[in-house]
C-alpha cells in the first residue's frame, strides 16, 4: 500500500469510528493471500489443548456484554463473477474436488404477481428431460430462488422449472442458467403474503476451542432476539438451538427445539459451555442433521435461517460427505438458508466448504474478525470489500432484512 492509500484508509478509519453510527466500524479490503497448499487440508489440532472437565473457563467469569464481537459478511450469490473467477483458480478448484461440492451450474428464478410484487415462499422445482427432479427450493422475500444441477451431473440438462403456488403449477420451459439470465415468471393473480413468521436456528460448535466465542455468544444472541422483536413487534419468531461436539465426547448433539418461547431457548443457550474435541474435525453433519431434519420448521414463513457457528470442518470420509449433501439438499427444499459464522481457527478449506453451504441454500457467509480483540486470530476471508460490524447487529440485520418483502434481485 502506498503512502497516499495508507493516509486515506487511516482517515476513513478515524472518521467512521468517531461518527454517530457505532454499528459499522471500518471499511476493509480483503485480498487473496497466499498460503501453503500443503497445509490447506489440516491446519492443526484446533482442540488439542483442551481436556475434559466441567466446561467452565475463567473467561466465563468476565463481565461480558453484547456488542463486543466484530464480524463481516460476504454474499457470493450477489458477487457471482467474483465467485466464478475464484473457483476457477487451481487451488480453490481443489476445494470443490476435496469436498465434492460443485455449486457452479446455477439457475435463478424470480416470481412476481400481476402487480409486480414478489411472490414469497412458493415451491420451485428444477426438472431434467426425463422429468426427474434435480433440485427444489422456495422463493425468498425478494421472490427469488436458486436452483442447481446435481453435484455429480454437472452436464445434465435442465428442461423445466415448475413453480407451485397455492395449489396451482406454472411452467418455465428451457430455463436459462444464470450465465445468460434470470428465469422470470409473473403469476396471473395477486400473491398473498405468508404469515409474519420467522424460524431461526443457532447451531454452535461446543468443543474446547470455541470457549471464548461461546462465552460472548450467549449475550450476543440474546441481544439479537431483542433487536428483531423490537424492530418487528408483530413477528411470530421461533428460535431453537443445537450445540454439538464430536463422536467420543460427552455428547454428540444437544438441542432446544424451534419454539415461540424465546426465553426457553435463550436459557438453554446460557446453560451451554465449551469442552471436548481433541482433534480438528467435528460432528458438523450430525449437528446439521438435527437442525434441518429433526426440527419443526414452519410450513409457511417469511424466512427460515440456520446460523452455523464453528471453527473446524466436518470429518472427511465418504459417509460424512454424502450425509452433508443430503442435508444441504433438504435445507434448500425446506427453504432454510444456511448462514455459517466462521470463528477463530477456521482454515481456508473449511471457509470454502461453508461458502458452498451458503451459496447452495441461498444464504450468505459471516466471519468473525480480529477487531474486537476477543479470542484467537481469525483467518482473513478471500472476499472483496466488506464492512466490519458488531456481530449482534449483523445477525439481527440479516434476520430483519430477510423478513420484509423486497424487489431487490440477486445480481
Amino acid at each position: 500500500m502506498n503512502k497516499i492509500s495508507f493516509l486515506v484508509y487511516a482517515f476513513v478509519f478515524f472518521t467512521i469510528v468517531n461518527c454517530s453510527n457505532p454499528n459499522v466500524l471500518i471499511v476493509e479490503e480483503s485480498v487473496d493471500e497466499s498460503f501453503d497448499a500443503t497445509s490447506m487440508i489440516a491446519r492443526g489440532d484446533g482442540d488439542a489443548d483442551y481436556s475434559e472437565g466441567d466446561g467452565n473457563s475463567q473467561q466465563n467469569d468476565l463481565d461480558v456484554e453484547a456488542g463486543t464481537l466484530t464480524a463481516g459478511e460476504w454474499n457470493d450469490l450477489k458477487n457471482w463473477s467474483f465467485w466464478q473467477s475464484l473457483v476457477q483458480k487451481e487451488m480453490y478448484f481443489e476445494f470443490q474436488n476435496y469436498w465434492q461440492f460443485f455449486p457452479t451450474k446455477r439457475y435463478s428464478v424470480e416470481v412476481t404477481d400481476n402487480a409486480d410484487n414478489p411472490v414469497i415462499d412458493c415451491d420451485i422445482q428444477l426438472l431434467d428431460e426425463k422429468n426427474v427432479v434435480l433440485w427444489e427450493a422456495k422463493t425468498n422475500n425478494a421472490g427469488t430462488a436458486e436452483l442447481w444441477a446435481p453435484y455429480k451431473e454437472q452436464n445434465s440438462t435442465a428442461k423445466t422449472i415448475i413453480v407451485d403456488y397455492k395449489g396451482k403449477s406454472y411452467t418455465i420451459n428451457q430455463p436459462e442458467t444464470f450465465l445468460t439470465g434470470v428465469n422470470k415468471l409473473q403469476l396471473p393473480r395477486l400473491a398473498v403474503l405468508p404469515q409474519n413468521c420467522a424460524d431461526v436456528m443457532f447451531v454452535v460448535d461446543a468443543t474446547g476451542s470455541m470457549d471464548d466465542e461461546i462465552t460472548y455468544l450467549k449475550q450476543e444472541l440474546q441481544d439479537v432476539v431483542s433487536q428483531v422483536l423490537t424492530s418487528q413487534p408483530d413477528l411470530k419468531l421461533k428460535i431453537g438451538s443445537v450445540f454439538y461436539r464430536d463422536n467420543d465426547d460427552k455428547y454428540l448433539t444437544r438441542s432446544s427445539p424451534l419454539s415461540a418461547n424465546t426465553k426457553k431457548t435463550i436459557a438453554f443457550i446460557n446453560e451451554q459451555s465449551a469442552d471436548g474435541g481433541g482433534d480438528y474435525p467435528e460432528a458438523v453433519d450430525a449437528a446439521l442433521s438435527d437442525a434441518i431434519s429433526q426440527q419443526n420448521w414452519s410450513e409457511s414463513a417469511r424466512t427460515r435461517i440456520a446460523f452455523l457457528m464453528l471453527d473446524a470442518p466436518p470429518h472427511h470420509d465418504n459417509q460424512t460427505i454424502n450425509n452433508l449433501k443430503k442435508i444441504i439438499k433438504k435445507a434448500a427444499q425446506k427453504g432454510v438458508k444456511l448462514i455459517p459464522i466462521a470463528a477463530s481457527g477456521m482454515d481456508k478449506e473449511t471457509e470454502f466448504l461453508m461458502r458452498f453451504f451458503s451459496v447452495i441454500t441461498n444464504g450468505t457467509y459471516v466471519f468473525i474478525t480480529d477487531h474486537s480483540g476477543v479470542g484467537n486470530s481469525h483467518i482473513e476471508p478471500t472476499v472483496g470489500d466488506y464492512r466490519v460490524e458488531y456481530l449482534n447487529d449483523l445477525l439481527a440485520r440479516i434476520i430483519i432484512e430477510s423478513i420484509e418483502p423486497t424487489s431487490d434481485l440477486v445480481q
